[in-house]
């Protein structure tokens, strides 16, 4: 990582609570991994994020990964339930190429976060919201489980998903904070969220610990930031209790971005050609809401519900 950003904070009384933003300049000063390449597109308004996917502060040497991802929740199932890997030999990079707004716009209303990648992080890894199953009933960092000093969630309070790929944070990225120290202040930017706004760990002006009260519904609030010292709409993830992560955005996003493939999240192409019907039918059937209606999607599809959820990717451990 890059030295940290030089600033200064203007009055609270001065803060901007515009409902849009420009990021350009902080897109371009962040601290952005070796492993990270990041193009700005002046003209569309928007910037590229490229990555391997494999997170610059490395791996833990060995992961807990469950035998049947389905089976929810993990604390409570004994050791034989996992499979004990060495990260060495089961993890591999997945290659990250999405495209990001620089004009991020504040919106009154607010949309779920889905599974699968709802951000990216400076270090070059994935960020995923809190939940481990579609019914958002099981939260990553709550369902933690070790056994013989080996864990399911590593230092970083991140993991891949079953098959090795998709590096991914169900909490604060400690491994990126603990690498910007900025004792008594403001933590800098730890990453971008896709509907543009950026997000942070839990230390606010002053050095203040945030907690989720202080906070509205997405997670989110207006104030100074290190790059954005006259104020912007910016998320920070917590350490005091669920939700860790951002459940859902305030910013302008279109809802299939946040819920099509790509970074761990469903492949509705191939669902959809496993029942012969259009990638947009099975779309409109999963409605909006998250989680999906499954039961109104497999009716309107002609199939049962437990095909439906069957077909639909496992969970993203």
């Amino acid at each position: 990582m890059g030295a940290g950003v030089a600033v200064t904070y203007s009055p609270l009384s001065a803060q901007n609570t515009s409902r849009s933003a420009d990021t350009t300049a902080a897109i371009e000063a962040a601290n952005w991994s070796d492993n990270v390449t990041i193009t700005i597109d002046a003209a569309d308004n928007t910037f590229r994020f490229e990555s391997d996917g494999i997170p610059s502060h490395g791996f833990a040497e060995r992961y807990l990964i469950p035998s049947d991802p389905t089976d929810q929740p993990f604390a409570d199932k004994p050791a034989e339930f996992f499979d004990v890997v060495d990260s060495a030999e089961f993890f591999s990079g997945s290659d990250i190429d999405t495209t990001i707004t620089l004009g991020p716009v504040y919106s009154d209303t607010t949309t779920d976060t889905s599974l699968g990648m709802i951000g990216v992080a400076i270090s070059g890894a994935q960020i995923f919201n809190d939940y481990e199953d579609f019914e958002r009933a099981v939260t990553a960092q709550d369902d933690q489980v070790v056994h013989d000093h080996v864990a399911f969630l590593d230092n970083c309070n991140g993991h891949t998903l079953v098959d090795g790929t998709d590096y991914h944070y169900h909490g604060i990225p400690v491994c990126i904070a603990e690498a910007m120290p900025r004792a008594g202040q403001h933590s800098t930017m730890i990453g971008v969220l896709s509907d543009g706004f950026p997000v942070y760990s839990n230390y606010d002006v002053g050095g203040i610990v945030v907690v989720n009260e202080d906070l509205d519904e997405c997670s989110g609030h207006f104030g100074p930031t290190p790059e954005f010292p006259d104020g912007i709409y910016h998320y920070h993830l917590t350490a005091d209790e669920a939700p860790y992560m951002v459940d859902c955005y305030h910013g302008e996003i279109e809802v299939t971005a946040s819920a099509g493939p790509g970074g761990g999240g469903p492949d509705f192409s191939a669902i959809a050609a496993q029942y012969g019907v259009s990638e947009a039918a099975l779309i409109d059937a999963l409605g909006e809401s998250r989680p999906p209606d499954f039961a109104g999607a497999a009716d309107l599809l002609g199939i049962s519900e437990e095909e439906l959820r069957e077909a639909m990717p496992a969970p993203g451990q």
